[in-house]
């Protein structure tokens, strides 16, 4: 990583209580940054843990930071850092956003509580190939 990379990098840093696994539920809200506020989009995405980390999308980079190991993940602290998505799908209907997480935790008893909450503001911006050779001119 150095200032040049041109994609941008976050740490995700928490301290568990309870197993982590598809007992917890992710919910994805994305919104487009317009008129100077945060708008909600069409865009929403909803995962069990292992199921978001098991995704193509976004899993990898989970799997990297959980060095490979497997879902679920027992109690304890996790500094995941350096995280970025290697590429944002093509036709990605916008370039500045925020996207919203909620947690939710399904019980043994089959009860559901909400557990916690975050959020990321996204730019989306072309990456340039900072190492791309010249062709020589004929």
């Amino acid at each position: 990583m150095n200032r040049h990379d041109p994609r941008y990098y976050v740490g995700i840093n928490t301290k568990t209580l309870v197993v982590v696994g598809n007992n917890i539920k992710l919910d994805f809200y994305f919104y487009q940054f317009l008129t100077n506020r945060y708008r909600p989009s069409f865009i929403e995405m909803h995962f069990k843990f292992c199921e978001l980390v098991a995704d193509s999308f976004i899993g990898a980079t989970l799997k990297r930071a959980f060095n490979d190991r497997t879902c679920p993940y027992p109690p304890g602290i996790y500094d995941l850092e350096n995280l970025s998505l290697a590429y944002v799908p093509k036709g990605f209907p916008f370039t500045k956003g925020r996207i919203i997480c909620n947690l939710t935790m399904t019980e043994r008893s089959g009860t559901t509580k909400y557990v916690g909450h975050g959020y990321i503001d996204i730019e989306v911006k072309v990456a340039k190939n900072i190492n791309r050779e010249k062709k020589p001119k004929q």
